[in-house]
């Protein structure tokens, strides 16, 4: 017979679904962040547009962040053609023989335009169109007068090498961008479905460290974006100087680093909750982890080389001494949570559920 206790509640006593209902309520909850997405990229799109005919220029969603995750490269493009010049200029001024043959005067046709032209006439009244000037100088002194004039002489630019490219790229930015204004609306649909099979206690641990993961997602994010990223790029061109070799970066190429490594490193800032989980369950203890930090500092060695989208050992780096950071920062956490917090309260099946 089954057994009853009056007090005894049974948090889903009403509320069960079969498979197919529960398949149909995901369905729904499906479709409505998949509607709130379609919206959050028409938005995207129309403010993209809107920045671009009317202004002012960074209004957009799209096109602005591209120029926010290209800007990286650009700027260390630009240092790496400096300091290649600053250089030669250095060979050249020494008297050595294969920069005074680089030095060569040749002609350059300099482009000024119409800002430029202000200061010389001491005129408001400007041309409507640039000037093209041919002047002969050699390449360093081109170089000069390139970067004060048009700041041009090997453009520091992510090259596309086919039509559909640039195209392509700014819709991956674009969907990337709506997913995540939408991303509110979507974890609550997602939470709405998930949330509707757990039991309070449960509902509780998701209240109290989803906050803690989110804050470990964005600064896993913004110490890539800011920190890691300019100093891989600054490492991995100047071991193409060394080698002597231009590089030639590609649009398509660069974004896939852009944004999966620093989602690679939001998700990798989640080991100190993991080690948190693993030690409430029972699965590991603090003295455990303090034993095991060299076996973990090879593993999560390991781990940054397959996980990081280049090969190099630099961005590698970049992500392992981060990691064992966390892996005692979550040392810490397992220390100072107190063990009443411990996931070992589970609530046992309905007695509706269990048969005599």
């Amino acid at each position: 017979m089954p057994r009853h206790d009056d007090d005894y509640d049974d948090y889903f006593a009403g509320s069960r679904m079969t498979f197919g209902e529960h398949l149909e309520e995901l369905r729904t909850h499906l479709i409505s962040a998949i509607k709130g997405l379609a919206f959050c990229l028409v938005i995207g799109f129309v403010l993209d547009a809107w920045g671009t005919v009317i202004g002012p220029a960074w209004l957009g969603v799209g096109k602005p962040m591209m120029q926010v995750i290209t800007a990286p490269v650009r700027q260390e493009l630009k240092a790496f053609y400096d300091r290649r010049m600053a250089r030669l200029e250095k060979e050249r001024d020494s008297g050595n023989v294969a920069a005074l043959a680089v030095a060569e005067p040749k002609p350059v046709v300099l482009r000024i335009p119409p800002s430029a032209l202000a200061a010389i006439r001491g005129s408001k009244e400007l041309p409507a169109e640039a000037i093209d000037v041919e002047v002969k100088l050699d390449p360093l002194q081109a170089y000069k007068a390139t970067q004060s004039v048009t700041e041009v002489i090997r453009p520091p630019e992510l090259s596309t090498l086919s039509v559909t490219e640039g195209m392509v790229v700014y819709i991956k930015v674009s969907l990337l961008c709506g997913l995540v204004m939408a991303s509110p609306w979507v974890f609550w649909q997602l939470w709405s479905f998930v949330a509707a099979g757990m039991y309070p206690n449960e509902k509780s641990y998701v209240y109290r460290y989803l906050p803690l993961s989110l804050g470990l997602f964005l600064g896993g994010i913004l110490l890539c974006q800011f920190a890691v990223i300019p100093q891989s790029i600054e490492a991995l061109l100047w071991f193409n100087d060394w080698i002597g070799f231009n590089p030639d970066l590609r649009l398509s190429e660069w974004l896939s680093f852009a944004i999966l490594l620093p989602l690679v490193f939001g998700v990798s800032f989640q080991t100190p909750l993991v080690m948190l989980f693993l030690e409430r369950i029972g699965i590991m203890t603090v003295a455990g982890y303090l034993g095991a930090w060299r076996l973990a500092a090879f593993l999560l060695a390991i781990f940054a080389a397959f996980i990081t989208p280049t090969p190099d050992a630099i961005t590698m780096l970049a992500m392992w001494l981060p990691l064992m950071g966390l892996y005692f920062l979550g040392i810490l956490m397992c220390k100072w949570a107190s063990r009443g917090d411990a996931i070992d309260d589970e609530v046992s099946e309905p007695d509706e559920l269990v048969e005599a």
